[in-house]
């Protein structure tokens, strides 16, 4: 284990879908950073309707809560549906700088083609 502060910079990319506790893994990477320090990540995440409202991207919700389940039986406890962007933003706001922070849809990597990236600094 590592003392509170240890680490200038966590970067994570393809990893917060697979964790068993999405928000204990975030508060875990707050608790890490030292102050000045940034986190990186990118990550797939649940499409955003609400931002996102095209015929294809309603399908594609569709689809992925059909196939949820079976992602994360085959690709070791990966969820499709997950809302990481908001989990990270809701864990850092109060004592953070977000110096990037993007969703965005990739039609070819199909079936995590919603993505979410950004940078924050504690």
């Amino acid at each position: 284990c590592f003392p509170d502060g240890y680490f200038d910079v966590i970067t994570c990319s393809f990893v917060l879908c697979s964790v068993s506790d999405l928000n204990l893994a975030v508060k875990e990477i707050k608790r890490l950073l030292n102050s000045g320090g940034c986190f990186g990540w990118v990550e797939h995440v649940i499409v955003n309707l609400e931002k996102e409202s095209s015929a294809n991207l309603v399908i594609f919700d569709t689809v992925q809560k059909i196939f949820d389940p079976l992602q994360q039986k085959v690709a070791h406890n990966c969820h499709l549906r997950r809302d990481t962007g908001r989990v990270i933003r809701d864990i850092f706001q109060n004592d953070s700088n977000f110096l990037e922070s993007n969703q965005f849809f990739i039609p070819d990597m199909w079936p995590v083609s919603c993505q979410a990236s950004g940078v924050i600094k504690v």
